[in-house]
Protein backbone atom coordinates (compact mmCIF):
# COMPACT_ATOMS: atom_id res chain seq x y z
CA UNK A 1 0.00 0.00 0.00
CA UNK A 2 0.97 3.56 -0.58
CA UNK A 3 1.75 5.48 2.64
CA UNK A 4 1.02 8.85 1.02
CA UNK A 5 -2.45 7.63 0.06
CA UNK A 6 -3.19 6.54 3.63
CA UNK A 7 -1.99 9.91 4.99
CA UNK A 8 -4.18 11.78 2.48
CA UNK A 9 -7.23 9.74 3.54
CA UNK A 10 -6.52 10.52 7.20
CA UNK A 11 -6.07 14.20 6.31
CA UNK A 12 -9.39 14.16 4.42
CA UNK A 13 -11.21 12.69 7.41
CA UNK A 14 -9.58 15.24 9.73
CA UNK A 15 -10.68 18.09 7.42
CA UNK A 16 -14.26 16.76 7.41
CA UNK A 17 -14.21 16.77 11.22
CA UNK A 18 -12.80 20.33 11.22
CA UNK A 19 -15.60 21.41 8.84
CA UNK A 20 -18.16 19.95 11.22
CA UNK A 21 -16.87 21.95 14.21
CA UNK A 22 -16.15 25.26 12.45
CA UNK A 23 -17.93 27.54 10.03
CA UNK A 24 -15.24 27.43 7.39
CA UNK A 25 -17.62 28.20 4.47
CA UNK A 26 -17.16 24.60 3.23
CA UNK A 27 -13.46 25.16 2.55
CA UNK A 28 -12.40 22.42 4.95
CA UNK A 29 -15.01 20.12 3.41
CA UNK A 30 -13.83 20.82 -0.16
CA UNK A 31 -10.20 20.30 0.84
CA UNK A 32 -11.15 17.11 2.68
CA UNK A 33 -12.99 15.78 -0.37
CA UNK A 34 -10.01 16.58 -2.57
CA UNK A 35 -7.58 14.86 -0.16
CA UNK A 36 -9.87 11.84 0.20
CA UNK A 37 -10.27 11.33 -3.55
CA UNK A 38 -6.56 11.80 -4.19
CA UNK A 39 -5.72 9.39 -1.34
CA UNK A 40 -8.09 6.76 -2.73
CA UNK A 41 -6.56 7.12 -6.19
CA UNK A 42 -3.09 6.63 -4.74
CA UNK A 43 -3.99 3.75 -2.42
CA UNK A 44 -5.77 1.54 -4.95
CA UNK A 45 -4.01 0.25 -8.01
CA UNK A 46 -6.56 0.85 -10.74
CA UNK A 47 -5.95 -0.81 -14.06
CA UNK A 48 -6.49 2.39 -16.00
CA UNK A 49 -4.14 4.36 -18.18
CA UNK A 50 -2.28 7.20 -16.54
CA UNK A 51 -4.07 9.81 -18.66
CA UNK A 52 -7.34 8.89 -16.87
CA UNK A 53 -5.76 9.53 -13.49
CA UNK A 54 -4.25 12.81 -14.65
CA UNK A 55 -7.59 13.91 -16.17
CA UNK A 56 -9.44 13.06 -12.97
CA UNK A 57 -6.85 14.92 -10.93
CA UNK A 58 -7.18 18.02 -13.16
CA UNK A 59 -11.01 17.90 -13.01
CA UNK A 60 -10.97 17.70 -9.23
CA UNK A 61 -8.49 20.57 -9.08
CA UNK A 62 -10.65 22.73 -11.38
CA UNK A 63 -13.77 21.90 -9.33
CA UNK A 64 -12.05 22.79 -6.06
CA UNK A 65 -10.65 26.04 -7.49
CA UNK A 66 -14.05 27.05 -8.88
CA UNK A 67 -15.78 26.30 -5.59
CA UNK A 68 -13.16 28.32 -3.71
CA UNK A 69 -13.55 31.32 -6.02
CA UNK A 70 -17.35 31.22 -5.71
CA UNK A 71 -17.21 31.01 -1.93
CA UNK A 72 -14.74 33.90 -1.64
CA UNK A 73 -16.88 36.00 -4.01
CA UNK A 74 -19.96 35.44 -1.82
CA UNK A 75 -17.97 36.30 1.32
CA UNK A 76 -16.72 39.52 -0.32
CA UNK A 77 -20.30 40.47 -1.32
CA UNK A 78 -21.51 39.87 2.23
CA UNK A 79 -18.78 42.14 3.59
CA UNK A 80 -19.86 45.00 1.28
CA UNK A 81 -23.56 44.93 2.25
CA UNK A 82 -24.90 47.74 4.40
CA UNK A 83 -26.06 47.07 7.94
CA UNK A 84 -29.38 45.22 7.93
CA UNK A 85 -29.93 45.00 11.66
CA UNK A 86 -30.54 47.43 14.45
CA UNK A 87 -32.47 50.66 14.38
CA UNK A 88 -30.49 52.09 11.46
CA UNK A 89 -32.43 49.91 9.03
CA UNK A 90 -35.65 51.82 9.82
CA UNK A 91 -34.44 55.04 8.18
CA UNK A 92 -36.27 55.57 4.90
CA UNK A 93 -39.10 53.16 5.71
CA UNK A 94 -42.77 54.08 5.91
CA UNK A 95 -44.59 54.06 9.26
CA UNK A 96 -48.27 54.48 10.14
CA UNK A 97 -49.26 57.14 12.66
CA UNK A 98 -51.06 55.64 15.67
CA UNK A 99 -51.61 58.75 17.77
CA UNK A 100 -51.57 62.24 16.29
CA UNK A 101 -48.14 63.73 15.72
CA UNK A 102 -48.40 67.36 16.86
CA UNK A 103 -45.35 67.37 16.88
CA UNK A 104 -44.93 64.24 19.08
CA UNK A 105 -46.93 61.04 19.14
CA UNK A 106 -46.56 57.37 18.25
CA UNK A 107 -46.10 55.45 15.01
CA UNK A 108 -46.36 51.78 14.06
CA UNK A 109 -43.51 50.29 12.03
CA UNK A 110 -42.50 46.66 11.47
CA UNK A 111 -44.74 45.34 14.23
CA UNK A 112 -43.60 47.86 16.86
CA UNK A 113 -44.97 51.08 18.27
CA UNK A 114 -42.39 53.87 18.51
CA UNK A 115 -42.39 57.37 19.97
CA UNK A 116 -42.03 59.79 17.10
CA UNK A 117 -41.69 63.47 16.35
CA UNK A 118 -42.66 65.04 13.06
CA UNK A 119 -40.35 67.67 11.60
CA UNK A 120 -42.98 70.04 10.15
CA UNK A 121 -46.71 70.31 10.59
CA UNK A 122 -48.73 67.51 12.06
CA UNK A 123 -50.03 64.10 11.05
CA UNK A 124 -53.34 62.49 11.99
CA UNK A 125 -53.80 58.89 13.07
CA UNK A 126 -53.71 56.59 10.04
CA UNK A 127 -51.42 58.86 7.98
CA UNK A 128 -48.23 57.47 6.50
CA UNK A 129 -44.89 59.04 7.43
CA UNK A 130 -41.29 58.36 6.45
CA UNK A 131 -38.60 57.77 9.09
CA UNK A 132 -35.80 60.31 8.60
CA UNK A 133 -33.75 59.79 11.74
CA UNK A 134 -33.40 58.04 15.07
CA UNK A 135 -32.26 59.29 18.46
CA UNK A 136 -32.33 56.60 21.12
CA UNK A 137 -35.89 55.29 21.18
CA UNK A 138 -37.43 58.25 19.34
CA UNK A 139 -38.01 58.33 15.59
CA UNK A 140 -37.93 61.53 13.60
CA UNK A 141 -40.38 61.43 10.72
CA UNK A 142 -41.67 63.58 7.87
CA UNK A 143 -44.97 63.48 6.05
CA UNK A 144 -45.30 61.58 2.80
CA UNK A 145 -46.94 63.16 -0.22
CA UNK A 146 -50.37 61.66 -0.78
CA UNK A 147 -51.34 60.60 -4.29
CA UNK A 148 -54.30 63.02 -4.39
CA UNK A 149 -52.01 65.95 -3.46
CA UNK A 150 -49.91 65.36 -6.58
CA UNK A 151 -51.00 67.18 -9.72
CA UNK A 152 -52.06 64.40 -12.12
CA UNK A 153 -52.52 66.74 -15.09
CA UNK A 154 -48.95 67.98 -15.20
CA UNK A 155 -46.92 66.50 -18.04
CA UNK A 156 -43.81 64.54 -17.17
CA UNK A 157 -40.60 66.40 -17.99
CA UNK A 158 -37.81 64.35 -19.50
Amino acid sequence: MNLVGILLIILGIALFIAEFFTSGYALFGAAGLFALILGLILIFDFAVPSWVTVTLFILILVFAATATVLVFRRVAEAQRQKVATGHEELIGKTAEVRSELNPSGTVFIEGEIWSAQIKEGKAAAGDKVIVTGIDGLKLYVSKTVKEEEKCPNQPLTP
